[in-house]
């Protein structure tokens, strides 16, 4: 089995006024399976601020790799 990993390059947040879109820019390394490398997307209702979606991630509440590839518009 070989080594792989990945790192979180960009976080974006596009709050709307009934939604939070997450997009987590990953970039693999190593022998990563096919659909961790790019961006990944989460809808959260506005309820949730930005820093428990933040916080969620890095308590491991939330894993970003496990999220569906959508990029971000371009705006």
């Amino acid at each position: 089995m070989g080594k792989a990993g990945y790192d979180i390059k960009e976080i974006r947040f596009v709050i709307e006024p009934e939604l939070t879109q997450a997009y987590y820019l990953v970039e693999a390394w190593g022998n990563c399976p096919i659909g961790v490398q790019g961006w990944h997307h989460k809808t959260f209702p506005k309820s949730k601020a930005v820093i428990d979606i933040l916080e969620d991630h890095k308590k491991g509440i939330e894993d970003p790799v496990l999220w569906p590839l959508e990029a971000p518009d371009k705006d």
